[in-house]
């Protein structure tokens, strides 16, 4: 019996031996299509990348630097006013430039009390103001079959419509108008570096200007400019098609 063990361990160990230095499997032969194709890259390594110069730089997505916008403040009465709002926007380091336009121009606002039929209408209203001693009203010179009776012309439409609210208290009907009349205007216009908030109007309170003064993109330019595209990564030959392309295969 104890022969018999001794035989079957021998067996085993011979085997065994055999299995690991004599019968050991030959190499596959390598395929040099395969050898050709670069290294599979976790999408976490193609991220980022070092260039020649040991700077590191994105290669999946390029992000365009910020731009700057320009704007637009006015209208202004005149060259001084315009000067005025220049100075001021360079005080804050920026480099303002000032044109004029040609067209139309703010003179006030004109409040007056209108639709009156006829002479009696007119009267009536004027009576009215005199007793609540309105003393700038007047009577405005006839446009065809209208009546209009002026209350009050004012270079601030706080003030014009201050005035038109008192006279609802009359029990009249005025209106409130802005008056134009041909002349030149004068605007700034700057550029804005990015992080830079806009200007507003109140900082040029002090500018006098011939209207409220208003604060938009410059001509052509829109007031939410699209966000450039981002710039994708070329994209890479699929896995196939560098195989057949590698082994000659069309």
């Amino acid at each position: 019996m104890r022969a018999v063990f001794f035989l079957l361990l021998f067996a085993n160990l011979a085997y065994l031996a055999w299995a690991e230095w004599i019968d050991v499997p030959e190499r596959a032969p390598a395929n040099a299509a395969y050898a050709k194709l670069p290294r599979l890259k976790l999408i976490t390594e193609q991220s980022t990348e070092v260039n020649s110069s040991g700077n590191a730089s994105k290669t999946a997505l390029t992000q365009p630097p910020p731009q700057s916008r320009c704007r637009s403040i006015g209208p202004f009465a005149d060259p001084t006013s315009a000067a005025t709002g220049v100075s001021q926007l360079r005080e804050k380091g920026l480099t303002p430039r000032q044109r004029s336009v040609e067209g139309e121009i703010s003179k006030g606002f004109w409040v007056y009390i209108g639709g009156l039929k006829d002479d009696r209408d007119v009267a009536q209203v004027l009576r009215t103001l005199e007793q609540s001693h309105v003393e700038d009203a007047h009577l405005m010179p006839d446009a065809g079959d209208a009546h209009r009776v002026s209350v009050g012309l004012f270079s601030d439409r706080t003030r014009a419509d201050r005035r038109a609210q008192s006279l609802q208290k009359l029990g009249l009907q005025p209106e409130v108008a802005e008056r134009k009349a041909p002349g030149t205007s004068f605007w700034v216009d700057v550029d804005l570096p990015p992080g830079t908030p806009d200007p507003t109007a109140q900082d040029f309170s002090g500018a006098h200007p011939s209207s409220p003064v208003t604060v938009a993109p410059c001509h052509g330019e829109s007031s939410h400019p699209a966000a450039a595209p981002l710039t994708p990564a070329p994209a890479n030959p699929s896995f196939r098609a560098k195989i057949a392309g590698a082994s000659g295969v069309s």
